[in-house]
């Protein structure tokens, strides 16, 4: 019986520890317009069509904009899992939901939830957006705000309204993991 006790505890602290670097992030205020909803990449589907992840946030995007709650649409993603390019793939999506063209910025490079941060706060400073809401799955929001707090300061997160599959969840719990170890990783090496 203390076997299985100290295994409860070790797993409750074990998750305490990461829901601390992982806090909830910030929600959209309701009656606040924000400069830029920052749609972060999914891979397409190896045919090229639009992946069930690339609509969910999009389809999130696509309603902050016609809502008026944002005034520009910025489309994050490269080529990654194949030679499709996200940020095209999700603007065409974009598009045929009536959005202007006009309205879409696109970020082609980034292979990962850190690039697309790191391109978007690029893109943003050129423009002075200065109050983003960036928008994802609901199974990657956490982390997503993690990284997203170290490149701006005014912003919140939008997760999309589809609940994901279990095993994204799975994946993304030993993705956090993986960035605080990161973190530590680079962390002691400044400390040398």
């Amino acid at each position: 019986m203390t076997g299985l006790l100290t295994l409860v505890l070790l797993v409750v602290a074990v998750n305490l520890i990461l829901y601390h670097y992982f806090p909830a992030p910030p929600r959209p205020q309701s009656d606040r317009v924000y400069d830029v909803a920052i749609v972060l990449g999914s891979p397409a589907e190896e045919d090229g069509s639009l992946s069930r992840v690339q609509k969910t946030r999009m389809d999130a995007a696509i309603t902050l904009y016609k809502e008026k709650r944002v005034r520009c649409i910025l489309i994050s993603g490269g080529s990654v899992r194949n030679t499709y390019t996200e940020a095209d793939i999700m603007a065409a999506y974009a598009i045929r939901c009536s959005i202007p063209s006009a309205a879409l910025l696109l970020e082609r490079q980034a292979k990962n939830t850190y690039e697309n941060l790191l391109y978007a706060k690029t893109l943003c400073d050129a423009h002075a957006w200065k109050h983003v809401i960036v928008v994802t799955s609901c199974f990657h929001v956490r982390r997503a705000s993690y990284m997203v707090r170290k490149f701006f300061d005014d912003y919140v997160m939008q997760k999309t309204a589809e609940k994901e599959k279990c095993r994204h969840y799975i994946t993304e719990y030993f993705r956090m993991w993986n960035s605080l170890r990161c973190e530590v990783m680079l962390y002691r090496k400044r400390k040398r």
